[in-house]
């Protein structure tokens, strides 16, 4: 007699009641950031995002006007600021991006562990409270997180598409490409090939495609300032929240000349040693990424702590480091679940401190534009990337100790 058995359906995922607990929490404290954003020191980017795209779909030059300082696809979650078309186009904004956190935190306990999620929530909301909702840095994060999963999964393609996608809402991913093109080396033989294999080759043409196509899509909209995000990055001064400008800072204490510059919507600062700093905080980010790179090749670092430490790198050597940065990167730490979850909460603090409550104040002491910052707002921004490079540093030494890991190997070459 042949049995006859009900098919086996797979078990609904559901959040576990703690988990529940800490996203209704981490939801309440940002939506709690919307009177923040609304206040007048608020929502400045979320107006020139609006601004962006109503210039792009709807101004004079529709279809021909891009963003200055974002590549071509930023005009994506610009947009979401238009629709619906309500008044309250911050809240708007806001609630999409609330919408997207939401999401990517559900899929994230799920793909991962709920542990996980609560983790990257936690960083979230304490070094995010002013800006997750209120910047669109959360879209190219998401998509390096994609390319993470992709990667892990062996699924190639779509994590140089994902990674393409990235470089074209912010420039930043375009570091990481190395480390996922290393990655992929490895799992199709490494060293024991004697030239480049073909999936690799239509990887890195994938990506490099898609972004030459993203650019030439904006040379052809609007030829005279296709390259505006490149040159506007190039242009800027030592942003005041940067490591670098943290080490001018401390020059003008020991009687070099330091000033406060205020270009390129930012506070910044300038003085004797700020073309040297540049020069060498240069060098370091070419240091940093080659010697993560190596140790990848070696073996010695495996993919996601290397993705996270060039992620950091860039973060420390940049001339700018908005507040906002810090949703790059830490997703990315708590999918890694190493160590030190201390140190990167109090990372995550110093920020918070200095962005929103730091600038509020320094706006306060000079009525917006301070002839010069007060030294506790410095101070302050000296601390947390004192605790920032130092956490970087841990993570490098931390590399460096690692065994060299088995390659495993693609099941075939997608």
């Amino acid at each position: 007699m042949i049995e006859h058995h009900p098919p086996v359906t797979a078990k609904p995922f559901s959040l576990p009641g703690r988990t529940r607990a800490v996203l209704a929490v981490v939801v309440a404290t940002l939506l709690g950031s919307l009177l923040f954003l609304h206040s007048p020191w608020g929502h400045g980017d979320i107006d020139l995002y609006r601004g962006y795209a109503r210039a792009f779909w709807l101004g004079p030059h529709a279809f021909h006007a891009l963003p200055v300082e974002y590549p071509i696809l930023s005009l994506v979650p610009f947009s979401l600021t238009l629709l619906p078309p309500l008044p309250d186009h911050v809240t708007v904004y806001a609630l999409w991006m609330l919408l997207l956190l939401v999401a990517g935190l559900v899929l994230t306990a799920r793909r991962e562990s709920p542990r996980v999620a609560e983790t990257c929530a936690l960083y979230l909301a304490l070094g995010g409270f002013g800006t997750v909702l209120g910047r669109f840095d959360l879209v190219p994060a998401a998509a390096v997180v994609g390319a993470w999963w992709a990667t892990r999964d062996r699924r190639f393609p779509l994590a140089y598409a994902l990674l393409a996608a990235g470089t074209l809402l912010k420039l930043y991913p375009l570091f990481l490409l190395p480390v996922v093109v290393i990655e992929h080396w490895r799992s199709l033989g490494g060293r024991g090939r004697s030239r480049p294999p073909r999936a690799l080759l239509e990887g890195v043409a994938l990506y490099a495609g898609g972004v030459a196509a993203g650019f030439a899509l904006a040379w052809l909209l609007a030829p005279g300032s296709w390259l505006d995000p490149i040159l506007y990055e190039r242009a800027r001064p030592l942003q005041v929240e940067s490591v670098p400008a943290s080490l001018l800072w401390l020059s003008g204490l020991v009687g070099f000349s330091v000033r406060p510059d205020h270009s390129f919507h930012s506070y910044n600062l300038t003085g004797a040693l700020a073309g040297p700093l540049t020069v060498l905080s240069l060098l370091a980010l070419v240091a940093g990424c080659l010697s993560i790179y190596w140790r990848q090749v070696r073996g010695r670092a495996g993919f996601g702590p290397a993705l996270v430490a060039c992620l950091l790198v860039v973060i420390c050597t940049s001339r700018v480091l908005s507040p906002q940065y810090l949703i790059w990167v830490v997703p990315l730490l708590a999918l890694l679940e190493r160590g030190h979850r201390w140190r990167w909460l109090a990372v995550c603090a110093l920020t918070t401190a200095i962005f929103p409550f730091g600038y509020e104040l320094s706006a306060l002491h000079g009525a917006g534009t301070p002839a010069s910052y007060p030294e506790p707002f410095l101070a302050l921004i000296a601390a947390r990337n004192a605790v920032l490079v130092a956490s970087t540093v841990g993570l490098l030494r931390s590399l460096s100790t690692v065994e060299p890991e088995p390659v495993s190997p693609v099941a075939s070459a997608r």
